[in-house]
């Protein structure tokens, strides 16, 4: 089929190809940059930020506020009256991580601290408990989720959608369709966020999400089912509209408002949770002491 496509789709083709390639090649050697020259330096009384482009030089008796950003696996962001620096804690090893949060949570007094709370609950105490080897206490429901069976599951969604891009790519003799499996492979880098010794997962604690799932997979059969008789003219379009875009349109926004809120529920119960984490956190520093 790619052989006898017009020549204008076979460049597209190797084009959007070519192009999720290089991005795969440009976050390779972005991590190699990252691992040989971004440091964190304290020396003097100085903070010395260095980038893979740029370095800052930053005087720890001047800075004014710690900001505890949620950003990725966590950024500290400190401001000076002259000047703003951060610190990504994904280009640190866990160790690394903790011992940076404990310097700067020790070293500032709390007035100077920004969302502080939030940040213990979701970053800093899950650190300290892994770095520790503190076991989560077990529920029944638990099990593990792995780097591994995320790897399987996104061999299961792709050898679908594959069969079913090539039967429809068949059936209506479009090439394009055939590209269908590269969205879900994009969400295999979704692998790296999860820790390599696994995160204990709740089935009761993800019911909520597992809804929002469940939601995801009925609304795009719905989309199916609506866009399939447009699709093969078996009922007439309306004039003027496009029915495909429309429907795309519709689906959307259903989905981005199930998304919504789910992270607002989620946000409502870290809020809450957040202050019996700073009192683990603070006991935790005590017995260390």
């Amino acid at each position: 089929m790619w052989l006898i496509a017009p020549v204008e789709n076979r460049i597209y083709t190797l084009l959007f190809i070519g192009s999720l390639w290089g991005l795969l090649l440009s976050i390779i050697l972005w991590d190699i940059l990252v691992s040989k020259y971004v440091s964190v330096t304290f020396h003097g009384g100085n903070l010395l930020l260095q980038g893979v482009f740029s370095s800052r030089e930053l005087k720890l008796s001047e800075i004014e506020t710690i900001q505890w950003s949620l950003y990725s696996h966590g950024l500290i962001k400190v401001q000076t009256p002259a000047q703003t620096g951060s610190i990504n804690l994904y280009y640190f090893e866990n160790k690394e991580r903790l011992w940076l949060i404990q310097y700067f949570r020790d070293h500032f007094p709390e007035c100077r601290q920004e969302n502080w709370p939030l940040f213990c609950h979701q970053i800093a105490l899950p650190l300290r408990n892994r770095d520790t080897n503190k076991p989560r206490t077990p529920r029944p429901d638990d099990f593990l989720h792995t780097r591994k069976r995320w790897d399987k599951l996104t061999i299961v969604f792709t050898t679908i959608t594959a069969l079913i891009s090539v039967l429809t790519a068949w059936h209506l003799q479009q090439m394009k369709y055939l590209l269908l499996p590269v969205l879900p492979l994009c969400g295999w880098f979704v692998r790296y966020t999860i820790p390599e010794e696994g995160i204990p997962v709740s089935v009761s604690e993800n019911k909520y999400f597992n809804e929002t799932f469940y939601f995801f997979g009925l609304w795009s059969v719905v989309w199916v089912i609506i866009y399939l008789p447009f699709r093969f003219e078996l009922l007439p379009a309306p004039a003027g509209i496009s029915v495909g875009w429309t429907i795309v349109f519709i689906w959307t926004s259903g989905f981005y408002w199930r998304l919504f809120l789910m992270y607002r529920r989620d946000h409502q119960k870290d809020l809450e949770d957040a202050k019996q984490s700073v009192q683990e956190w603070e006991a935790g520093d005590s017995s260390c002491d």
